[in-house]
């Protein structure tokens, strides 16, 4: 959900799931008015089949690998390669955000679905299971809503038991990467890669985003309609008075 919290004596807090903040900046603006009244789409067969494929992912790494644990001093070695087990991850992206004079805090929270070091890059990786793998195939860079979750992730800070106050890290590298695997929701097998590297222009496109949408939940600027028809038709807010017929 999305939440704005007001304090009289402090700034007040945003505080995110990562997977809303993307559906809304990455798909379509007008959820964040539903979030913030506490309305949740319901789940459907897509979103349960997601989760069911990512448990499946996670049963089959843990019954057929083994990972060397993660230690203090290898987390701080970048020249040392680590690697997490799926799904092993919580993520915590905070951020202070000025207007002016006044500030506002901000926290997205969030579970990845792999995180690994390799010759000194964090890399991101996070598998999708579409209900249509056709609209990937002439597709050469994944949605926005994808994107953002993987560079959220990125620049979190990370904790294994999800106690962010008892247990909270870093990792060390020199490069930032993510990838997203495309996957046939039947064999389980990758259809369609996307993979790059944290550039100026994706860290310019997050802090973009994230100024908006903070702009958004204030008040302070008007969500935008996306105009595209057949978006509304797949959005799992089915009674959003602003869906186009």
């Amino acid at each position: 959900m999305i939440e704005l919290i007001k304090n009289e004596n402090s700034a007040p807090l945003i505080r995110s799931s990562v997977s809303d903040f993307c559906a809304s900046m990455g798909y379509c603006e007008l959820r964040i008015n539903h979030y913030l009244k506490g309305i949740k789409p319901p789940q459907t067969k897509i979103t349960i089949d997601g989760t069911t494929l990512h448990k499946k992912e996670e049963v089959y790494e843990k019954e057929h690998f083994k990972f060397e644990p993660v230690t203090q001093e290898t987390l701080l070695d970048f020249t040392k390669d680590i690697e997490f087990t799926r799904e092993d991850v919580f993520t915590r992206f905070e951020r202070e955000i000025s207007f002016g004079q006044k500030k506002t805090d901000l926290l997205f929270y969030g579970r990845a679905d792999k995180v690994f070091r390799s010759k000194g890059t964090l890399i991101i990786e996070d598998s999708k299971f579409p209900e249509y793998k056709d609209k990937y195939l002439d597709k050469f860079e994944p949605f926005d809503d994808q994107k953002l979750q993987a560079l959220l992730y990125l620049n979190s800070k990370f904790s294994q038991t999800g106690s962010f106050q008892k247990e909270c890290f870093d990792i060390a590298c020199d490069n930032r990467a993510w990838i997203i695997n495309i996957k046939d929701k039947a064999t389980m097998e990758s259809i369609k890669i996307f993979q790059g590297y944290q550039t100026k222009q994706a860290e310019e496109f997050l802090n973009q985003k994230i100024s908006r949408f903070t702009m958004i939940v204030l008040g302070k600027l008007g969500p935008q309609h996306h105009g595209n028809s057949k978006k509304c038709v797949h959005c799992r807010f089915n009674d959003c008075q602003y869906k186009i017929k």
